[in-house]
């Protein structure tokens, strides 16, 4: 049992963001039906960049599909049609939890938003994950990862001094967004537990993105500070990021005095240890270049592999920079179980990543692979509303449902 199993989960979220939030509540041990169109799916199906996956989508869906959609059972629904939309509030109270990612209005033009589902499911959370929330001049504007990214000030933080606005390898909006939501919905869940009320809960990308530059928030609104792309580099730590090596980069984190010391002698440095230009951070931090410039010189002289087996044997925070490939199969990500293998009817073997959350009397597994479309629309439909055999042929004839 996981520690939120017997939390009941209708998803109506597509994309990555609301996707990435439902897997995630499935993770922790939560019953989550997703609601997908008919013949067509989430649009994440769709999203595909290796070579592998490129047969039977929708049905199977792309890589990212695969990626971000486990621990569900799927089901089509047309919810432009009146009887699918009466289905889904059907399923609406037996859940615990809804949970959607459309465009604020939408749910409303459908008949499915907070109030209409509340009345027939008081005690109902329901979780909206939106690009800039319910409210303000932004509030009814679709929104992407990149652009709330670009919104945020991310990606005019990210780069190299002098570069065009770089966006991260990562879609961090979506993501961050995707694990305040869960966040959201947990708190949520513990309230009704202990005060018996049911509510909206309402995040945003951009809310969640900002979270993310707190540590900057003082420094630019009240100490007017200017941050600007230092490549690796951090603009209140040195030193604080990647190093060439001989055949590669090392990153390294030495964050106080302490292991700035311990790092100068294990590169031989100790000269610069009294040099006033580097006896504290902020001395450090005004003469960055000078000692960047003297610490690379250093480290291009061994292999990453060397000074990685050094420094940590010395407890000096460092890391090679890994491709994806190399941080996939890292044996520290082995060891935390952070790879599971998983066996797809059409896919074949499929790697996923695994459950980031450890608990010691409550497990959190990868039980289901990713749902084909529609695979458990007559499953559900039989289960939970207890629908006839005969009535789902005919919801099937008509298109309200694929199965």
């Amino acid at each position: 049992m996981g520690p939120l199993t017997g939390i009941k989960v209708l998803d109506f979220t597509h994309g990555v963001a609301g996707p990435f939030a439902t897997m995630l509540l499935g993770d922790l041990g939560c019953d989550v039906v997703k609601i997908e169109k008919p013949g067509r799916g989430d649009a994440s199906r769709y999203m595909n960049v290796s070579d592998k996956f490129v047969q039977d989508i929708p049905r199977t869906g792309g890589d990212y599909y695969l990626a971000i959609n486990r621990n569900k059972r799927a089901i089509t629904i047309d919810l432009q049609q009146e009887r699918g939309r009466r289905i889904a509030l059907d399923l609406a109270k037996w859940a615990d939890v809804v949970v959607q990612n459309f465009r604020p209005g939408v749910m409303t033009r459908l008949g499915l938003d907070y109030d209409a589902i509340r009345a027939v499911n008081p005690k109902i959370i329901y979780a909206s994950l939106s690009a800039y929330g319910k409210k303000g001049p932004l509030a009814h504007q679709p929104g992407m990862d990149v652009g709330v990214q670009a919104r945020s000030g991310v990606m005019s933080i990210t780069g190299y001094p002098g570069s065009d606005p770089v966006k991260p390898g990562v879609s961090l909006a979506d993501f961050s967004g995707g694990v305040h939501l869960v966040v959201a919905i947990t708190g949520a869940i513990i309230a009704r537990q202990v005060q018996g009320i049911g509510q909206e809960v309402d995040v945003s990308l951009l809310d969640a993105t900002m979270m993310m530059l707190s540590n900057y928030s003082v420094a630019v609104m009240d100490g007017q500070a200017e941050i600007k792309p230092m490549g690796s580099g951090h603009p209140q730590l040195v030193p604080f990021q990647a190093f060439p090596t001989s055949d590669g980069f090392i990153v390294i984190a030495t964050g106080t005095n302490k292991l700035f010391r311990d790092l100068c002698m294990a590169l031989d440095l100790g000269e610069l240890i009294d040099d006033p230009r580097f006896r504290a951070n902020p001395d450090r931090v005004q003469h960055r270049e000078e000692l960047i410039s003297l610490l690379s010189y250093k480290t291009s002289e061994k292999s990453t592999d060397k000074w990685v087996a050094l420094f940590e044997e010395k407890s000096i925070p460092c890391s090679p920079v890994n491709t994806l490939k190399e941080a996939f199969e890292d044996p520290q990500l082995r060891a935390n179980d952070m790879v599971v293998a998983v066996e797809h009817p059409i896919a074949g073997l499929i790697h996923l990543l695994g459950v980031p959350y450890k608990f010691s009397q409550t497990s959190c597994l990868v039980e289901k692979r990713p749902p084909l479309l529609g695979e458990h629309t007559r499953e559900v439909l039989i289960s939970i509303l207890g629908m006839p055999e005969a009535e789902i042929e005919t919801l099937e004839r008509d298109g309200t449902i694929s199965l």
